[in-house]
């Protein structure tokens, strides 16, 4: 799926990264409220052993349209500075700024994905780099910034940031974030960044930064890649802040010119392959990868079926948190969802493929079902 097709040259010049990827995001079907109401109700009673969804045949097929995930938004998120609840930090022992992972650590305790988040920490907190680039800090107008470590495994990046400043006012916030002024570039090509920073303990700010392979042209990190972060601005919010806000610079915002290098390799040891091939009416489930933050499921889908999602679970019936996800153009009549989920050990993840145009309010319909097994 490319973005804003229908979109001039002119137009496509003009517009930034996060206006393409709005753009984009419009063009998508949404999933009703209450059809999604209905997918979350699907995992309590997969979870209670009560499965109530009716799993239809061939008959009543549609013509393929895009697939259109919810977890879409991503890509709005890696742009816009939101505060994401999910992804795992980088290292232990951080000279200079101290200890990054145990700060962030600290401050999910109270996070509902707090503990399934130190699961991934744990898998990959040792085999970070440190950052050694000279561009790797920057200061301007009072705020330093530094990046410390990054991580790449081939699917996502990570890289850890902290930020430090005197000014009091600016301190009595919970958030800084570059938001909108945020531009950042892998190997030149600009992409988009996960990236909030929050108070901690000791009062400077840190974050852990994430870019996706999916948000790159050709959906891939090379084996060394150089990243450009630039912003203008930064913006301190208190929890649950109310928007539009009024924004003074010296209190609650800070204008400067940060522009931050580093370059990491990727490593791909950690990652875990499995070749899986279960198929059900026309579905197969090709592969499942398991990497250090997340994991990775390849489906493969008839070309006819336009909208549909998935249902994960583990092998205790356990919902598995989904990501986000990519599609291919369709070939030989059929096209591949690679859909990114939260890290786990599972050793069988069930699969149930819900058709989202052939579902109603009342009921869910199930077009596929398959089990993955992991050994």
């Amino acid at each position: 799926m490319q973005l804003i097709e229908n979109a001039s040259k002119k137009e496509v010049l003009m517009m930034s990264f996060e206006e393409k990827m709005k753009k984009e995001l419009k063009k998508n079907l949404e999933i009703p409220d209450v059809v999604e109401q209905k997918i979350q109700d699907a995992y309590k009673e997969i979870g209670q052993g009560n499965v109530t969804m009716k799993k239809l045949n061939n008959g009543n097929q549609k013509k393929r349209k895009a697939w259109t995930a919810a977890a879409a938004a991503v890509a709005v998120i890696a742009v816009s500075g939101s505060v994401f609840y999910a992804n795992p930090v980088l290292a232990k022992n951080i000279p200079v700024i101290g200890d990054v992972f145990a700060k962030l650590q600290k401050n999910k305790e109270n996070n509902p994905y707090g503990e399934k988040d130190k699961t991934a920490y744990g898998k990959i907190a040792d085999n970070s780099e440190s950052v050694q680039n000279p561009g790797s800090e920057a200061e301007s107008n009072g705020v330093t910034v530094t990046i410390s470590d990054a991580y790449c495994d081939g699917y996502e990046m990570y890289f850890t940031m902290t930020a430090t400043t005197d000014n009091d006012q600016v301190n009595q916030k919970d958030y800084l974030l570059p938001e909108k002024s945020q531009r950042v570039y892998v190997n030149g090509e600009e992409t988009g960044a996960e990236l909030s920073l929050e108070k901690t303990e000791d009062g400077s700010f840190v974050g852990l930064g994430h870019i996706s392979a999916g948000w790159l042209a050709d959906k891939t990190f090379k084996d060394l890649s150089t990243v450009d972060i630039k912003f203008t601005e930064l913006y301190a919010k208190v929890e649950n802040q109310p928007e539009p806000a009024t924004y003074v610079e010296g209190e609650n915002l800070i204008t400067g010119q940060w522009n931050l290098e580093f370059t990491v390799d990727t490593d791909t040891n950690l990652l875990n392959t499995y070749e899986v091939n279960t198929e059900n009416n026309g579905f197969t489930v090709s592969k499942i990868v398991k990497a250090p933050a997340s994991t990775y499921l390849y489906l493969e889908v008839p070309e006819e079926y336009e909208n549909v999602q998935m249902i994960l679970t583990d092998a205790d019936g356990n919902k598995l948190e989904k990501f986000g996800g990519t599609t291919t153009d369709p070939e030989n009549g059929m096209y591949e969802i690679q859909l990114q989920f939260e890290q786990t050990d599972t050793n069988q993840i069930h699969v149930q493929v819900i058709d989202m145009d052939q579902s109603t309010n009342d009921n869910l319909a199930m077009v596929a079902e398959m089990t993955a097994n992991l050994n």
